[in-house]
């Protein structure tokens, strides 16, 4: 195993959820070693596929018969923004990411603070500091968050706590960041401008694959094999591509089953292992938003629709939803929740 983690691999589900409120230490958050494994730091920064052979940037070389790239992703950039030297920006994608945001805002209470994206890591990173007591700017491209995830019941209910818990600048983009004294200025596209004592970036995040020359992503097949004989993607560096869709699932859970159904492609290809079939995306996330769960497992498919599942809610509440996507056979390939509890898990039992 090839890790260029600093400090080691973490939980990183736990950045937002744990280490950044102090909840849990960074050595709480780390991932245990796996027994057997002979773990090598370094970066991968080329690859030669005919040779499976995988070239680190201090210059040594690894060769395998198999590869299998699980690079994950990594946070966007200010793309399109225009960003004065002075501003400091910060983002939260590693514990160093974590630890850097506790000292730059030790005292949330009374600050005002732009959060740069209303999905999963903006989302949660609002509703921390808004428990803390800041004012916080919420700024999202989208007027409909997460809509390809939650889908068109679900996401508006997401939408209206940001606006109910923040100023939330839904379907404007930030144009300029431009220091004003000890804050920073946001000019946005509607026109208008604020002042901050922070920013933080949540715009999304991008494969961790341009260093083998696709910038975009791995392109595998539904048992995770890649474009070349013995080379394998899994996670966030992964997407199946599927009757002119690309699918990709950008969570946790999904890497890991990612990772166990490419080994058994693996044992399969090189030791005559039993066949693991197709990838069924069937894991899923929980997002917690200023007091409210949101859950789902399985994909919402780009060419499907949605509809009320008729899985009982329990306990129940009056602000509960519960969704089924369907595909264009009409096959159940996930399920979203809000406030639904472990309705959410009884029902992903009907994905296909």
């Amino acid at each position: 195993m090839l890790d260029a983690e600093p400090g080691g691999a973490i939980n990183r589900t736990l950045l937002d959820k744990a280490l950044l409120p102090g909840l849990l230490t960074r050595e709480q958050i780390a991932l245990p070693a796996v027994e057997g494994v002979a773990v090598t730091s370094g970066e991968a920064t080329a690859a030669d596929l005919g040779t499976k052979t995988v070239e680190l940037r201090d210059g040594r070389r690894l060769s395998a018969d198999a590869v299998v790239i699980a690079t994950g992703a990594m946070p966007r950039h200010s793309d399109g923004i225009d960003v004065a030297a002075e501003v400091a920006l910060h983002r939260l994608h590693t514990a160093d990411d974590a630890d850097a945001l506790r000292e730059s805002i030790p005292q949330a209470d009374g600050r005002r603070i732009a959060v740069l994206g209303a999905g999963f890591i903006g989302t949660e990173l609002a509703s921390h500091y808004v428990a803390e007591g800041a004012e916080v700017v919420l700024v999202g491209r989208s007027s409909t968050p997460l809509v390809s995830a939650l889908g068109a019941e679900i996401s508006p209910r997401l939408a209206a706590l940001q606006r109910e818990r923040t100023d939330a600048r839904l379907g404007a983009a930030v144009r300029a960041i431009t220091p004003n004294g000890a804050r920073a200025q946001l000019s946005l596209s509607d026109g208008s401008s604020i002042e901050v004592d922070a920013v933080i970036l949540a715009q999304g995040a991008v494969p961790a694959t341009a260093w083998i020359g696709v910038p975009d992503g791995i392109r595998v097949d539904d048992r995770l094999r890649g474009p070349e004989g013995g080379w394998y993607a899994a996670g966030s560096a992964a997407y199946i591509a599927s009757g002119g869709e690309r699918l990709t699932t950008d969570h946790w859970d999904a890497a890991v089953a990612q990772g166990r159904h490419a080994a058994r492609t693996i044992l399969h290809d090189f030791l005559g292992g039993e066949d693991p079939g197709p990838y069924r995306p069937t894991t899923g996330f929980t997002l917690s938003a200023f007091g409210s769960t949101i859950a789902a497992r399985g994909l919402r498919r780009p060419d499907g629709s949605e509809r009320a599942a008729s899985w009982p809610i329990e306990p129940p509440r009056p602000d509960a939803v519960l969704t089924e996507f369907v595909d264009a056979g009409g096959e159940v390939t996930g399920v979203a929740g809000f406030n639904a509890g472990p309705a959410v898990v009884r029902a992903a039992a009907a994905i296909a």
